[in-house]
């Protein structure tokens, strides 16, 4: 029998998060039933979670895949930075309400821009139900600049920061592959990034963002779970 090289696992563990969060970033195509809240139980087949509407029962099967959500930084949005971020249409601006800053790794997962669940904060210009109007968009940030934001709906952008200047609001220009997309990230919103767990990170107290599987309102296909308490703001 081989033995794989320690040095192997450190790829296999970045290229296991990268299937994850690509899965991730593409899910609203599909319609994916999204859970976010702190765990309250595990069991041996799954976890049950508090959500602003109750607690949600969430089964594990084999395939579910599992990622850690850890702190980042503004300052890490430099040139050729890969990410991802929800925003929200204030006036006639995009307003960042999380980034996540893509390892190197995942760099170019689910490019695009499409719709997303992550409800619009009040106040934003929305006509109906307010995660109607969110949206994830993936792609490659192109310019960033200061920038004061204006205060409207939801979506999410990634992309690969071409140039950062400037302590305060920054604005980014997102291209995603098919277009591209101004957002304006305030110093306050939250930024993390991704690292490789397993399913000993589904502890209770633990924040998690789930993927159920399509047309499953059950079974998640993947566990974005915050390590050291980090909250998953997606």
């Amino acid at each position: 029998m081989k033995l794989r090289s320690p040095r192997v696992r450190p790829f296999l563990l970045a290229a296991a998060v990268a299937a994850a969060v690509m899965t991730t970033s593409s899910m609203a195509a599909d319609q994916r039933p999204h859970v976010r809240g702190t765990i309250t139980e595990v069991t041996t087949t799954g976890f049950t979670v508090q959500t602003d509407s109750g607690l949600k029962m969430v089964e594990l099967t084999p395939d579910t895949r599992i990622t850690g959500v850890v702190p980042s930084s503004l300052d890490n949005i430099q040139p050729g930075t890969f990410i991802g971020t929800a925003n929200a249409l204030h006036g006639s601006a995009f307003q960042a309400l999380e980034v996540v800053v893509f390892p190197a790794a995942m760099k170019g997962s689910g490019l695009g821009d499409y719709a997303w669940d992550l409800p619009a904060p009040a106040g934003a210009a929305v006509q109906g139900n307010a995660m109607a109007a969110s949206a994830m968009t993936s792609g490659t940030i192109k310019a960033s600049a200061t920038h004061d934001a204006p205060a409207g709906s939801s979506a999410m952008t990634n992309g690969t920061v071409k140039r950062s200047s400037g302590s305060t609001n920054r604005t980014i220009v997102v291209d995603y592959g098919s277009g591209e997309k101004v957002i304006v990230v305030p110093t306050n919103v939250p930024v993390v990034t991704f690292k490789p767990a397993d399913r000993m990170a589904i502890a209770k107290g633990a924040h998690v963002f789930v993927a159920m599987k399509p047309g499953d309102s059950t079974h998640a296909a993947i566990v974005a779970v915050g390590l050291d308490g980090t909250v998953p703001p997606m």
